[in-house]
């Protein structure tokens, strides 16, 4: 069965304990114990250890420049001091010493609006946050400003002066973005490496039938969130906790239209929330509890949690597409949200503890490899949505499964199945189930405590039915 995957990319776009136990400290190399016996150098480090393992991280600095994308990294594992990886991204060719002739506050002075905060780079071939062209060779200062409560990024040759463009800033809670907003939308959507990174990796993971939208439309958004088949939804616009929304077209996603949009529906099994503040709270009326709705289990969130603190934008935002990389390249390897979602952090440290930028919500002990399915609808029969086998996700019956005559629908040991708008199986066919190996459960959604368990056989044909009441 295809699934669908929805990308919603966008030009203009009480906090929970985290789920990992983190400590992140600075440490010179060859003054700790462990990575002292690697290398023997005064670079500080980001020592991020997460239960077991344990990640030292070297930003890359020549004087006050930040030398984009440029890092050392080393992670072992604790309990047996085990080297896991070292990886090396080294620039050659640069100078021993950066003199800039530009001052940060005259370059300061060049860039409109509320000052937040500048920094000296020396901008990556492999940017993804500074589109120019071609790259420039001299460092430059980035100025992040705030316009009309919009994050607009200047960047200023620190040898002349010059300005020579904007950079993309994280996605913001502002309504229109200003600065890097250029060309025609949908062609010119500025997050395309970000949405273009998850529809790679979701047929990667087998999600055949992967459409990227930029620039959708409510009524886009709607239909696929409004899906029997969409089992992947990954965001990147402005907005915060409550929506996301962009002026290409006029679109405003709020969290209370998706919590009714998916009452008959069942939860989204994984989302990716890319606003940036998306993840700053998964309580009641917002998105990673809509999207999830409101469950535990079956259906995980990841996303931004605060991605426009100085912080998170100065030192995490450059990593942005690595870290959901790394993320997604363990769930392809059938890891669970929460494993795959710590290997990240471990990667890319700036990103995790402390300043903690990244965040998942709800059942993230579950995998998205093999395939998820999402909800059922119509006639389904072994080799039709068929057969229901252990998955990483409860199967959900949401208005009504018919298995039609002549045709078979066979339900393996340990499956669950949840029954949404009191739904029913008909069986014109033969509905069968042995839970001789493996208890097989019938519940209302929501509440596996109620309907049906069976450690037997089930069997309806000829008309049979079964419905389960909430």
């Amino acid at each position: 069965m295809k699934k669908r995957i929805t990308i919603v990319f966008s030009a203009a776009l009480v906090l929970l304990p985290l789920l990992t136990q983190a400590h992140a400290e600075t440490v010179i190399a060859r003054q700790d114990d462990l990575l002292a016996k690697y290398e023997q150098s005064d670079r500080e480090f980001i020592r991020l250890q997460i239960e077991d393992q344990v990640s030292y991280f070297h930003q890359r600095q020549i004087g006050e420049a930040t030398v984009e994308k440029d890092f050392i990294r080393y992670i072992f594992a604790v309990s047996t001091e085990e080297l896991i990886e070292k990886t090396t991204r080294w620039r050659e060719g640069l100078p021993d010493k950066i003199a800039p002739r530009v001052l940060k506050e005259e370059a300061e002075a060049l860039a409109e609006g509320q000052i937040r905060f500048s920094r000296l780079y020396i901008i990556s071939p492999q940017t993804n946050i500074f589109p120019l062209h071609p790259i420039p060779e001299n460092p430059c200062w980035v100025v992040s400003s705030e316009i009309d409560a919009q994050i607009v990024v200047t960047i200023i040759d620190a040898m002349t002066g010059d300005k020579l463009g904007y950079g993309l800033p994280p996605p913001w809670q502002g309504f229109s973005l200003h600065g890097p907003d250029w060309g025609d939308c949908p062609q010119d959507c500025i997050w395309d490496d970000w949405a273009e990174s998850a529809r790679s990796w979701f047929e990667t993971m087998g999600y055949s039938f992967t459409e990227k939208i930029g620039c959708p439309s409510d009524a886009e958004v709607q239909s696929h969130i409004q899906s029997d088949d969409t089992a992947v939804f990954y965001e990147v616009a402005h907005g915060n906790q409550w929506g996301f929304h962009n002026d290409c077209p006029d679109l405003n996603i709020m969290a209370s239209e998706v919590e009714a949009w998916m009452i008959s529906y069942a939860s989204m099994p994984f989302t990716f929330i890319a606003s940036c503040t998306g993840m700053y709270d998964t309580t009641d009326n917002t998105l990673s509890h809509e999207f999830r709705k409101g469950n535990q289990r079956d259906a995980a969130t990841v996303g931004y949690r605060e991605m426009s603190l100085p912080a998170c934008e100065s030192d995490c935002w450059q990593y942005a597409v690595d870290w959901q990389n790394t993320l997604f390249w363990w769930l392809n390897e059938g890891y669970t949200v929460n494993y795959a979602f710590t290997k990240a952090n471990l990667g890319y440290p700036p990103c995790g503890a402390p300043n903690n930028c990244m965040r998942i919500a709800g059942d993230t002990q579950m995998t998205l490899v093999p395939e998820v399915t999402r909800s059922f609808c119509g006639n389904v029969y072994d080799g039709q949505k068929g057969p229901l086998s252990l998955n990483a996700r409860d199967y959900y019956n949401r208005c009504g499964v018919i298995v039609p005559s002549g045709q078979t629908l066979t339900i393996h040991p340990t499956v669950h199945v949840a029954f949404l708008n009191e739904s029913k199986i008909i069986a014109n066919g033969t509905f069968n189930g042995n839970g001789s190996t493996g208890q097989i459960r019938f519940y209302p959604e929501g509440d596996t405590t109620r309907g049906l368990l069976t450690s037997g056989q089930i069997r309806l044909q000829n008309g049979g039915q079964m419905k389960i009441y909430p």
